[in-house]
């Protein structure tokens, strides 16, 4: 009883702080810990509140309530979807948290991502080269075809090495002969 009543009392205060002062996550994630510690049936609801309050904190709240609940694979994803619906920017790093801390939920929580953010449509591997997924067509068009004119393009065999042209011709090239030198001057 005195445990709950200190939970709502804290859990209150930490909502009427304003959004614009300076979160300890440390604090905050000591204090998830021992309000799951105390009440395990309650750590969804305690997970969106201190997210909701702190999303800027809410990798150290999924991993403190992930550890302090010892959370099976069910309910980290559970932990994942409040934590990502009290604060949607920070979905890929509450995932992040959640899979760094319990690895054996990883295809739950991507079961969650797909549920919750289905078609992000980027393709990439940073964020200068992030691609939206309708323009992708376009830069494959772009790219030629290696077995389009061999040796003409970025990709195929060279004329005068091997598979193009040789380097001494077998036979004379059609058209007028050379004209033939006259007067070199050694010097």
């Amino acid at each position: 009883m005195k445990q709950t009543i200190f939970s709502g009392i804290f859990l209150s205060t930490l909502a009427l702080l304003p959004a614009s002062a300076d979160v300890d996550c440390l604090k905050i994630s000591l204090s998830v810990k021992h309000a799951v510690a105390a009440e395990q049936s309650k750590v969804l609801e305690i997970v969106a509140t201190e997210v909701g309050a702190a999303p800027g904190c809410s990798c150290e709240i999924v991993k403190a309530a992930i550890q302090a609940s010892h959370a099976k694979p069910a309910t980290v994803a559970a932990i994942v979807e409040t934590a990502a619906t009290a604060a949607p920017e920070h979905l890929r790093l509450i995932s992040q948290c959640a899979v760094a801390v319990a690895p054996e939920a990883l295809a739950q929580v991507q079961a969650v991502l797909a549920k919750l953010d289905p078609n992000s449509g980027k393709i990439g591997h940073s964020a200068k080269g992030v691609v939206d997924a309708k323009d992708a067509k376009g830069e494959v068009a772009t790219i030629p075809n290696p077995l389009d004119f061999p040796g003409l393009g970025p990709v195929g065999p060279l004329s005068g090495g091997p598979g193009g042209q040789p380097l001494i011709p077998i036979f004379p090239p059609p058209g007028p002969p050379p004209a033939p030198v006259s007067k070199v001057n050694p010097q």
